[in-house]
Formats: C-alpha cells, sequence, structure tokens
C-alpha cells in the first residue's frame, strides 16, 4: 500500500475548511431546528450518521487489520471469520447512528460560548494531526502512519473537547433553582427545547431534563440544602456528565469522518 495521500501537508487547509463547513451546518441546524420537521432533520442525520460511521470503521479496520497480520496465520479460520466484516460494519454502523443522534440532540443545549469553543476545536484538531504526523513520520511505517494519526488525533480530541465543555459551564450563566422543587426545575428544563422533529424533540428534551437534573443537584450541594432525592439527583448528574462526553467523542468523530479513509484497510489478503 503506497502513503496515504491525505498524509500531505496541502491537504490540511482543505480538511480544516471541510470540517468549518461541518460546524457551520451544525450551527445553522439549531439556529433552525425549531422550525424544521422530520424531513429536513433526516438528511442531517444521515449525513452525520456516515461522517462517525467512516471515522470509526478506519479505526476499527485498522486494529483488526494490524491483529490479523501480526498473531493469525493467513489462511487459518478466524482470519477468514475475521476477514468477512460483517460484525465489524454492523456494530459501527449502530454505534453511529446512536452517537449521531446524540449529537444532533445534544447541540441544540450548547451556549454560544460553547459553540465559539467547538469552532476554535476545528484548529486544535488540524494542529493534533499536524503534530501527531511529525512524530511518528520516523516511528511508525508508512502505510499506516495517516491512519493511525487521525485514530490519536481523534481520541484526543474527544477528552480535550470534553473537558472544555464542562469548564465552558463554570464560565456561564446558569437558571437559578435555589428553592425551587425537583419536578418543578425538570419542567422548565424541559421547556427550553423547542424542535420541529417530534421523533428528535424527546431525545432532546431527554437530554435536557439530564442536563437540569445536574444542574439543580449541584446548586443544592453547593449552597448545603436538604430534602431532595438524592439518589435520582446524583444519576441525573452523573448521566449529564456522559452525555457531555458522548457530544465530544461524536463531534471528533464527524471532524475525523471528513479525513477518514477506511476503504485503505478492506483487502481480504491480509495486504492493507
Amino acid at each position: 500500500m503506497t502513503q496515504d495521500p491525505t498524509n500531505t501537508p496541502g491537504k490540511l487547509p482543505w480538511h480544516l475548511a471541510a470540517m468549518a463547513g461541518v460546524w457551520l451546518v451544525l450551527a445553522l441546524w439549531t439556529t433552525l431546528a425549531g422550525r424544521l420537521g422530520c424531513a429536513a432533520a433526516l438528511p442531517l442525520v444521515l449525513v452525520l450518521w456516515v461522517l462517525i460511521f467512516l471515522a470509526g470503521c478506519e479505526t476499527a479496520l485498522l486494529r483488526r487489520h494490524l491483529f490479523i497480520r501480526a498473531c493469525l496465520r493467513p489462511h487459518g479460520r478466524l482470519a477468514r471469520w475475521l476477514g468477512r466484516r460483517l460484525f465489524l460494519y454492523s456494530w459501527q454502523g449502530v454505534k453511529s447512528l446512536a452517537l449521531a443522534l446524540i449529537l444532533v440532540v445534544a447541540l441544540l443545549l450548547l451556549n454560544p460560548s460553547q459553540w465559539l469553543f467547538l469552532l476554535f476545536d476545528i484548529l486544535v484538531l488540524g494542529a493534533l494531526l499536524w503534530l501527531l504526523n511529525r512524530l511518528l513520520r520516523d516511528e511508525v511505517i508508512v502505510q499506516y502512519q495517516a491512519a493511525l494519526a487521525r485514530t490519536w488525533a481523534r481520541r484526543i480530541n474527544a477528552i480535550f473537547v470534553w473537558l472544555g465543555l464542562l469548564v465552558s459551564l463554570l464560565f456561564t450563566a446558569r437558571d437559578d433553582y435555589y428553592g425551587v422543587g425537583f419536578s418543578e426545575a425538570l419542567r422548565h428544563g424541559a421547556a427550553r427545547v423547542e424542535l420541529g422533529c417530534d421523533a428528535l424533540a424527546i431525545l432532546a428534551r431527554t437530554g435536557a431534563l439530564l442536563e437540569t437534573a445536574s444542574w439543580w443537584t449541584a446548586q443544592r450541594l453547593f449552597a448545603g440544602l436538604e430534602g431532595m432525592p438524592v439518589t435520582l439527583a446524583w444519576l441525573g448528574f452523573i448521566a449529564a456528565f456522559g452525555l457531555s462526553f458522548l457530544l465530544a467523542w461524536a463531534y471528533s468523530g464527524v471532524l475525523g469522518g471528513v479525513m477518514a479513509r477506511p476503504w485503505r484497510f478492506t483487502s481480504q489478503d491480509g495486504n492493507p
């Protein structure tokens, strides 16, 4: 297999422009979501699903390819079974669809400062790709260098986005739930979501409820207040942190899918 053509310095500006285009589409979606129905939301979900699927398949196929070459006999039963890739594609398809749906609805809960952070993150991901390609240039076989750099950059970037979103909460004005009951706070949080597609609105309101429960819990804990459903509130608090991580993972997957080339690892004969 020859060197990956995406692993050239001249390609990076095009990749950054494509990722900025994805960010712009997502920003427009959140702005117009209240007036758009499911017919308009479906193409967006499909595009996000494809991008996340491409990124996930590249990592999975690279890992599978290296395992087959390093550990298995070329014509063994296990090598032939892994070579079919049906389970791999099915699992990546289901996981990518779930992440695409989470991303579509979780983006509706972000504030303007967090959107600016996601735009800035495109430059961070570009810098990670440039740095990792330079670091791996003399360490990794050229056939795998670009795919490995994209995989590592995407994972590091996901952690960076997650931490950035959490830190941004410290500097964001939030609703004051002091003196407000748990059920009343949840009703207020659910009312924030305006979405023209009823199917996605259910998921979006669920995310809003988790976020509201976590913030309600945090305010009462910091104030030393009592009289709250501790178990339910803590579950919402933990789930909201998990939702923000899934958002970061999905967003990094979408950006990574712009550059992913999984078809470079799809041969049956053990060669890339």
